[in-house]
């Protein structure tokens, strides 16, 4: 059986393989598949953060209510700080969450189908990127004193400056 700390890795990895193509569909000006992507991505970073905690999960597309209930876990005890910075991490994913099904299938209203590439434009997938990037600068700081995530330590923040480029375009 595969350690905790070797999925956490893994996740990280798909995280990252998502981030790529967030940053290459935001530059073709696919904000629908951008959307998606930045979804993805930051299920898997909670999710990789939720093995790094020791934890295990079924299946979820909501892994920030996990991450909410460590407050509430006796087996997990952590430093306030980190805490904080974990509940930050859930907020920030509650508001991709939030958008469900809708990042690939659209959504319905007044009996009208409105596909994701008509719901989602450049502000509205700004707002998503800033979220990602927040997340990332928040890993970072969780992540930086833990043994043998220096290569995705360096992931971390090479993604950031190149979010921060795409929010300065």
């Amino acid at each position: 059986m595969a350690s905790n700390y070797k999925r956490t890795k893994e996740w990280l990895d798909l995280a990252f393989k998502n981030i790529e193509r967030v940053l290459k569909y935001y530059k073709d000006n696919d904000y629908a598949d951008t959307v998606f992507k930045i979804q993805m991505s930051i299920e898997q970073l909670q999710k990789g953060l939720i093995f790094l905690l020791g934890m295990q999960f079924r299946k979820t597309h909501e892994p920030s209510e996990i991450l909410e209930s460590i407050e509430f876990n006796d087996n997990i005890q952590l430093e306030k700080k980190t805490l904080e910075r974990i509940k930050k991490i859930a907020a920030l994913a509650k508001n991709i969450e939030g958008e469900r099904t809708a990042t690939r299938y659209g959504i319905i209203k007044n009996d009208e189908l409105i596909t994701p590439e008509d719901k989602y434009d450049k502000t509205k997938t700004c707002i998503f990127l800033n979220d990602l990037k927040d997340i990332l600068v928040i890993f970072n700081d969780l992540l930086e004193e833990i043994p043998n995530l220096e290569q995705e330590l360096i992931n971390i923040l090479d993604f950031i400056e190149k979010l921060k480029d795409l929010s300065r375009k």
